[in-house]
């Protein structure tokens, strides 16, 4: 009794036949119109676990219809009472060529059963063109409003290099510029002064090692030997010794801290040298020579001794 019962029961359900179609929104389309196609599959499952295996597709549906976009084959309720469900997916659908296509059936399965939908037909058209008439716009071309501000921000954003480019070089020289200014500013550190007697020395034990006394032109011999004494009378007593004469400087040094012998021999030196330059006084070597021992051993007691330096002893 409760076997029969339970046929019963489910007898009503087999009656109910599972159900596959297609269907599109319309078949008759342009080259590139996109239309929609959309797969339903209805069947009954009142223990709920039926077993459906949906058709899988690429980008294309046929090798002259393409796929463009697609939507999850999802699952609704459409019978509580009987437990009757249905499975639906969308596929938007185009196609780049003219002419008509099929649409083939699409298998769908259920549990062992292979259903089958009805296959379709598609359309397509190409777009009529005017041969007769040239190519032109499809409107016409109109201006729009291009504020000033915004047209430099779009220059901005498309060379931005150029300014960065700029910027950067103007950055480059500035710092150089700074720099360079910096470096002016800094005062160069001053260079020790050689002192007067190293300098006159230097020239006087060199005519001294060379014997110059012995040169044939004694005119150009004086005339070395007391421009280096001007020289360091200058630096040594801070006076215009070059360009005044013996008795100009021997009247400038009256009062400098110098001995009454070292005058006199300076007087010597001096007087002797402008008789050869200004006279055509012819002396000999041996008076050249006690001329420039006199001129070595006045700067030598005359100098200002440095600190960590002995004074040298007077030639004789």
């Amino acid at each position: 009794m409760k076997r029969f019962l339970t046929i019963a029961f489910f007898l009503p359900l087999f009656g109910i036949a599972q159900k596959a179609e297609m269907s599109i929104d319309t078949n008759h389309i342009r080259i590139g119109e996109q239309t929609v196609l959309r797969i339903l599959f209805d069947y009954p499952n009142p223990a709920e676990d039926a077993l459906i295996g949906w058709p899988q597709y690429d980008e294309y549906l046929t090798n002259e219809i393409e796929i463009i976009d697609k939507t999850v084959d999802y699952e609704s309720l459409i019978d509580s009472v009987n437990k009757i469900y249905r499975r639906e997916q969308q596929l938007t659908i185009s196609a780049f060529e003219p002419g008509r296509f099929t649409i083939p059936e699409q298998e769908i399965t259920w549990n062992d059963s292979k259903i089958k939908t009805n296959p379709l037909e598609l359309l397509v058209e190409t777009v009529e063109v005017d041969t007769s008439k040239g190519i032109v716009d499809i409107k016409p071309i109109y201006g729009v409003e291009y504020s000033f501000s915004e047209m430099a921000k779009d220059w901005l954003k498309t060379y931005w290099y150029i300014f960065a480019g700029i910027a950067f070089i103007a950055a480059i020289f500035f710092l150089f510029r700074w720099m360079k200014s910096r470096k002016k500013d800094e005062p160069e550190p001053e260079k020790p002064k050689v002192p007067a007697h190293i300098t006159a020395l230097s020239v006087l034990h060199d005519l001294l090692n060379n014997e110059k006394w012995r040169d044939e032109n004694k005119k150009e011999y004086y005339s070395l030997l007391t421009d280096t004494v001007r020289k360091y009378l200058e630096e040594r007593f801070d006076i215009f010794a070059m360009e005044k004469t013996t008795r100009e400087i021997l009247a400038d040094l009256r009062n400098a801290d110098m001995d009454d012998n070292d005058k006199v021999n300076l007087k010597k030196i001096l007087s002797q040298a402008d008789m050869v330059k200004f006279a055509k006084f012819k002396p000999m070597d041996e008076d050249g020579y006690l001329s420039l021992q006199q001129s070595i051993d006045f700067v030598e007691r005359t100098r200002i001794a440095d600190k960590d330096e002995t004074p040298a002893q007077t030639t004789e």
